[in-house]
């Protein structure tokens, strides 16, 4: 018996060393992740404040070299973007705001339709996903100029291209923010639901729907932003009548208060699509903005 008392002493005096000298090896271990994460935060921070720096003094040195630049040549006065505002009112309230909104409308809820039904067919089939997701990300490779001027081929000068280019600038932010919205659907809650005697068509519009409805309105969101400027931006490449052509129109004469005032049009149209979206969410989804959950901090959609 003393015999095998002082054997298990003598294991347990040699096997000290290697148990203290794990927390050790542990630590070195996380010092040396933590390090190359330093460093490689720091590689990147440098990198970009390298490309910002010469960025800055590529416009400031260009900016320099050209001739007699005044601040009035690069910003007109409110009271000479106001002047262009009167002398303009009628035409741009009778033809050129509505027909932006028009399109801006239009190609933004047309994106909506097509937003949500990819999304819902990748959720649904794995085989889908794995054919629309590259699909969708290729979509916004391309240069939308090109695509409009094949538009036009198709449709002609009416709004049929303005409209298309809406949708292919506002269609992707909805269908990728509905995606990721479906699939962080708490699964313990499908579990019980199906558990339950549910089918899979109820665990969807029950839970999977709901759980996606806060991340299809930050898609829709920005979309809504992108809206009017696809529009504009189909508008300036032909088209009659419209913001982008009155902007247009602006540059050609050049007549920076009206070009300025277009861009405070268009900014004033996105922000009015913003906030009707944040009420059409206020309005929809009363359950997910309630006093005890804005609250709350804790984890998960509820």
């Amino acid at each position: 018996g003393g015999e095998g008392l002082m054997a298990t002493g003598e294991r347990t005096d040699r096997a000290a060393p290697g148990a203290s000298a794990a927390p050790f090896r542990s630590w070195a271990a996380r010092l040396g992740q933590d390090v190359a994460r330093i460093v490689v935060l720091g590689a990147v921070a440098a990198l970009m404040l390298a490309f910002f720096a010469s960025g800055v003094y590529q416009l400031v040195a260009e900016a320099r070299a050209v001739e007699n630049l005044s601040f009035e040549d690069i910003l007109p006065s409110p009271g000479d973007i106001l002047d262009a505002w009167r002398t303009h009112q009628g035409l741009l309230l009778d033809r050129h705001i509505p027909e932006t909104l028009w399109e801006t409308v239009a190609g933004l809820s047309m994106a909506v339709v097509l937003g949500v039904a990819i999304a819902a067919l990748m959720d649904f089939s794995p085989l889908l996903r794995w054919i629309l997701y590259p699909v969708l990300v290729v979509s916004q490779t391309i240069p939308i100029f090109a695509i409009a001027i094949l538009l036009i081929l198709v449709f002609g000068f009416g709004s049929g291209p303005k409209i298309t280019v809406v949708v292919l600038f506002c269609f992707f932010p909805i269908a990728l923010n509905t995606f990721g919205g479906l699939q962080s659907a708490d699964p313990e809650l499908v579990s019980l639901l199906r558990a339950m005697g549910a089918s899979s068509r109820q665990a969807w519009m029950k839970v999977r729907l709901p759980a996606a409805m806060p991340s299809f309105f930050g898609g829709l969101r920005i979309a809504a932003t992108y809206s009017v400027v696809g529009a504009i931006f189909g508008e300036y490449i032909t088209a009659q009548h419209g913001l982008g052509v009155f902007l247009k129109r602006s540059y050609s004469s050049f007549r920076l208060d009206q070009a300025y005032l277009a861009i405070i049009l268009t900014a004033l149209l996105s922000l009015l699509l913003v906030l009707l979206v944040n009420l059409v969410e206020r309005l929809a989804l009363r359950w997910y903005y309630t006093s005890q959950r804005s609250d709350w901090r804790g984890p998960g959609i509820y």
